[in-house]
């Protein structure tokens, strides 16, 4: 089981940290509720989900000490520019020196150093010379080259010229890197993996709940995944359709295109869906489609342009949604986002500046609404198993409508801890000057400038798992957030839970799950 390093776990949880202080956050591939600082938990669930997309299958482990053992036994060194050396097990063998002709006949297992193994029960030809292997019946291939995409495939005629690193099969399932995939025919490439009449999702169930299909599928590894032709597929059903889709395989989430649904007291019955898809080098376009029993429709899109050196520009039109159903409409809004860490140190920065015409969707309220933010945050300090997070920043923020201008510092401290695999826990302490009683707008602000937050985490089962989040109003002392969770994981969905014992509210949240 491959488990995040230390420099991963820094990176994640610093992009955690220094989400508190910009705005426009980084967003976590698995999300839970905000509320009480539940989602401090996220950083553990996201470890969990990438360790079980990296565990090596049991035919992945044999190739890796298969190609060990042959690296012991190696009589001279192995040349770079020439086709990795190679084993070959079969009932019956036969080769030609002259021609470089080989045949395998019966149980037959090829083993390649740099990682690839073929496997048949019926029969294998090919020629050394011409460095071309064939799979003329069924065949098993599994592809762990460094730099490539992870493959097991099952399917028909392969063909493999390992000295250029491409080939093809046909009829065949399996995985490649995080997606289960099947299709009529795949084409090898050195860069990438081409799927003809394909399907692809990241649900391993046998019956998914949830795949894409398309014309022709490509996948360059860790990177991006291209479809053409597209259909989004629920159970049996298509939910959409387009031309041409891509998705982006460094977010690790593809789940998120897929619809979720709840129930809350303040919003009836509502579905969300994101969608997503490049206009050109760097720049896409997001729409989050949103209805509800009691509001209808409030949906919002945005416009974002990643520049090589000069941070992220987003612009954004539509009805925005905090995590205590405070609503604002922005129309519009631009946001500017831009973090370095600083060279030789364990700390990193981040500016932002927002500017846009923001309405309170209940007084009718409407002001040009600006904010200037800087923030400062250290590398996670991991001692003992526990991890301590520490940032801080400062905010401007500036309205039109009353000519306001609220200032002040911002700081957030926090404790995470994995005591084991079914218990988990965090306490954090924050501060910001901004709240809901000398701002205009209540959008994403508490209700007091200092609180702390602690909540704990059990693992009933591998598919159920409940918390507790409280949050204290540390300037009076207060208790004002009690919450408890019930996360149950169905195939490739989950039901959330939620109830607010404080307000005395109900939550239920049915979504695809990124794993």
């Amino acid at each position: 089981m491959k488990s995040l390093t230390r420099k991963q776990v820094s990176l994640c949880l610093s992009l955690m940290a220094a989400g508190l202080f910009l705005p426009g956050t980084v967003q976590a591939a698995y999300r839970g509720s905000s509320d009480a600082g539940i989602s401090r938990l996220d950083f553990l669930e996201n470890r969990h989900r990438l360790e079980r997309e990296n565990q090596l299958s049991e035919a992945q482990k044999k190739v890796v000490i298969e190609t060990q053992e042959m690296q012991q036994h190696l009589r001279y060194p192995v040349d770079p520019s020439q086709p990795a050396p190679a084993s070959f097990e079969g009932d019956e063998l036969t080769y030609d020196q002259t021609t470089g002709e080989f045949t395998a006949v019966g149980k037959v297992h090829i083993v390649q150093l740099d990682g690839h193994a073929f496997d048949s029960p019926d029969s294998v030809r090919g020629n050394l010379q011409k460095q071309q292997v064939e799979l003329p019946g069924k065949a098993h291939v599994v592809q762990l080259t460094p730099g490539q995409s992870r493959v097991e495939l099952d399917g028909y005629r392969a063909f493999y010229r390992y000295g250029a690193k491409t080939g093809s099969m046909e009829r065949a399932k399996g995985k490649v890197d995080h997606q289960y995939v099947s299709g009529k025919k795949f084409e090898f490439y050195p860069d990438r993996i081409v799927i003809y009449d394909g399907t692809t999702t990241k649900c391993g169930a046998i019956r998914p709940d949830y795949h894409l299909s398309a014309d022709r599928i490509e996948i360059f590894p860790n990177d991006k995944m291209v479809l053409y032709k597209a259909k989004f597929w629920v159970k049996g059903t298509v939910l959409y359709a387009r031309d041409r889709y891509v998705s982006d395989l460094s977010k690790g989430d593809d789940s998120r295109r897929l619809p979720r649904i709840g129930y809350s007291k303040d919003s009836g019955v509502w579905l969300k869906q994101d969608l997503s898809q490049p206009v050109a080098n760097r720049v896409w376009t997001h729409e989050h489609l949103y209805v509800d029993t009691k509001h209808g429709g409030r949906s919002y899109g945005d416009l974002n342009w990643t520049t090589k050196k000069a941070g992220t520009l987003s612009l954004s039109y539509g009805y925005f949604e905090d995590s205590d159903d405070n609503w604002v409409r922005r129309k519009p809004n631009l946001d500017w986002t831009y973090g370095h860490a600083i060279k030789g140190t364990p700390f990193s920065y981040g500016l932002g500046y927002r500017i846009g015409r923001w309405s309170n969707t209940v007084n009718d309220i409407e002001s040009t609404h600006t904010v200037y933010s800087f923030g400062l945050s250290r590398n996670p300090i991991v001692f003992h198993g526990w991890v301590l997070t520490l940032g801080t920043g400062y905010t401007i923020t500036k309205e039109s409508y009353d000519d306001s201008t609220v200032k002040g510092l911002t700081f957030d401290a926090g404790l995470l801890k994995e005591f084991d695999r079914r218990w988990a826990g965090y306490a954090a302490y924050s501060y910001s000057k901004n709240n809901t009683q000398n701002s205009l707008f209540d959008f994403d602000l508490d209700d007091y400038s200092q609180k702390i937050q602690t909540g704990l985490s059990y693992r009933i089962t591998d598919r159920d798992r409940v918390a507790a989040a409280l949050e204290w109003n540390a300037q009076r002392g207060e208790l004002h957030d009690v919450d408890y969770y019930w996360f149950h994981d169905f195939h490739c969905t989950q039901l959330i839970l939620r109830y607010r014992s404080k307000q005395d509210t109900w939550k239920v949240q049915w979504q695809f799950t990124p794993w």
